[in-house]
């Protein structure tokens, strides 16, 4: 790049005087000065654009981390979710078991089934006799017979 020191020098040595030196250097100067500006309207645009880039850089890191976050939270919901709908599942399960044993233990009440303890069972119209087409049923140590 041109210093102003080195213009004044090319005016010296191409033997410009008075005023032909002075409208040479007040030219120069003036493409110096423009040379200049543009330099630094180049350094600031540069400047801007790399702010630019910087600013875009954080904009998609957060977008980045809140989607992140976001499916993240997602997978919790949804992990328990699942997890309510087993528990709801096991306690239809153990509802409908227990609505079961309530319903072997009314009969069982009722006289409609035998309780025997050795697990053979017989209808209480029975007299004892024993069937071999006698469903046995076993739940938490207690035995019921269908037939």
């Amino acid at each position: 790049m041109t210093t102003m020191e080195e213009i004044v020098k090319k005016a010296d040595l191409s033997g410009y005087r008075s005023e032909k030196r002075e409208e040479y250097l007040k030219q120069e100067f003036e493409l110096l000065d423009e040379r200049q500006e543009k330099k630094e309207e180049a350094e600031r645009q540069e400047k801007k654009k790399e702010a630019e880039r910087q600013e875009k850089k954080k904009t998609e890191e957060a977008e980045r981390q809140e989607r992140k976050e976001k499916e993240e939270a997602e997978r919790q919901e949804r992990k328990e979710k699942e997890e309510a709908d087993r528990k709801e599942r096991l306690e239809l399960e153990k509802m409908k078991l227990d609505a079961e044993m309530k319903l072997l233990q009314a009969k069982i009440e009722a006289g409609i089934i035998k309780n025997d303890p050795d697990g053979s069972g017989a209808r209480s119209s029975d007299s004892g006799a024993k069937h071999p087409n006698c469903l046995t049923f076993k739940m938490g140590g207690m035995t019921s017979t269908f037939g």
